[in-house]
């Protein structure tokens, strides 16, 4: 399974191409606000949004924030004579329907446990893509990744329409990392 899944529309999104984008201005704010300290971040960030409300977009411009740092670090290791096959850093990145299949193969999770940093866009779409017939995601194998990626000092961000998640996860994942969100 390919774990670098990027929207290819938004893939030259830039962080000023977010003023134009429609976006709740205190999210923007909170977002720019975050921006700064996530290539350091050990624990990543949910950007809990209404479908349609950006959450994707900050999650793109956040993983380009991010591979651009982890792509700086495998340089350094190059250029230092390091190792790059054994240390090299790099992420993975789901749309939320791919998840359950992702975490059904023993391969596809032993890599996203691993991966330096892991983003899951659109996460909602996990417990959707079930009713189409595909895979579907457990709460508890997610919750057990995130558990696993943190443990390690790994960081997970994520996207996901609050009210399309399922009540016992969202409380779950409220506890385990950083909420960026709509004010109520």
């Amino acid at each position: 399974m390919k774990l670098v899944q990027m929207p290819t529309s938004l893939l030259h999104l830039q962080d000023a191409d977010l003023d134009d984008a429609g976006l709740d201005p205190s999210l923007l704010a909170a977002f720019r606000a975050y921006l700064p300290q996530a290539p350091d971040d050990q624990h990543g960030l949910a950007i809990l949004a209404p479908a349609g409300a950006g959450g994707r977009r900050l999650l793109m411009v956040l993983a380009r924030r991010i591979g651009a740092a982890l792509r700086d670090a495998n340089i350094a290791l190059r250029d230092g004579g390091g190792d790059l096959k054994a240390g090299r850093k790099k992420l993975c990145y789901l749309p939320g329907s791919t998840l359950g299949a992702a975490l059904q193969s023993p391969a596809a999770r032993r890599e996203l446990v691993r991966e330096a940093a892991c983003f899951l866009q659109d996460l909602d779409a996990a417990w959707e893509a079930g009713q189409a017939g595909r895979a579907t995601l457990e709460p508890e194998a997610l919750l057990a990744l995130l558990d696993e990626r943190r443990a390690a000092r790994r960081p997970t961000f994520l996207n996901a329409a609050p009210e399309r998640l399922p009540a016992i996860f969202a409380d779950a994942l409220r506890a385990r990392l950083p909420i960026l969100s709509l004010p109520p």
